[in-house]
């Protein structure tokens, strides 16, 4: 902590007796702001008005065909935004505990798909398999998914193609087929079998060390 605190001007001022003190303390922390800075942005924005520049708009080759009519789009969920990355041990999981597609009841019918049906995903990039629910708050021929879980396996549909200002990958844009299915995919058969590979490494160490 005192590293960071000496090498990052906004951090100057944290140290750990200070979170002991305060429970908690919000960036930037310095002499300017020895207790932290609530609320950043009240009459101006840290540099000025702000830096905006025109980019050009290029539009996705990604395209919906008859072989991928749908298009899938990604995003997160509140109670699962940015937490769960090192145990996924946490209260959390209550309000949402797996990642499910989605899809509208015109598109849903049109395939047979009930809620709670498993569902593939296919498009050029690869399969996953998801619960489906039935919803109207998404569009007919667009599709929905949150990615926190990683047997969902989300990423392994979504295509290679990246924004050519800031490389951030295509997320929000695959093209998609959505199916009833009874099993999971092989890249889920895969990651299970890792998984529990990996989980039966950790119980041999534990024995090791008892």
């Amino acid at each position: 902590m005192d590293e960071i605190a000496r090498l990052t001007p906004t951090f100057t001022g944290v140290s750990y007796a200070k979170l002991d003190r305060l429970g908690s303390i919000q960036w930037p922390c310095n002499d300017a702001a020895p207790e932290g800075t609530p609320v950043m942005h009240i009459q101006q924005f840290v540099r000025g008005k702000g830096k905006f520049m025109l980019t050009e708009y290029i539009p996705t080759d990604e395209r919906a065909t008859w072989e991928y009519p749908l298009l899938l789009t990604t995003g997160r969920i509140l109670s699962q935004y940015n937490v769960g990355a090192q145990t996924r041990r946490t209260e959390n999981n209550r309000w949402h505990h797996e990642d499910v597609l989605e899809i509208h009841p015109h598109d849903a019918e049109q395939r047979g798909i009930r809620e709670a049906d498993w569902v593939g995903i296919r498009s050029r990039a690869g399969e996953t398999v998801l619960r489906a629910t039935i919803t109207e708050r998404i569009q007919p021929g667009v599709v929905y998914t949150t990615f926190h879980f990683p047997w969902s396996g989300a990423n392994v549909v979504t295509t290679e193609n990246s924004d050519w200002a800031t490389n951030c990958p295509e997320y929000k844009v695959t093209a998609v087929q959505v199916s009833r299915v009874m099993q999971p995919s092989e890249w889920q058969k895969d990651y299970e079998r890792f998984s529990h590979a990996q989980d039966e490494l950790l119980e041999q160490r534990e024995r090791a060390r008892a």
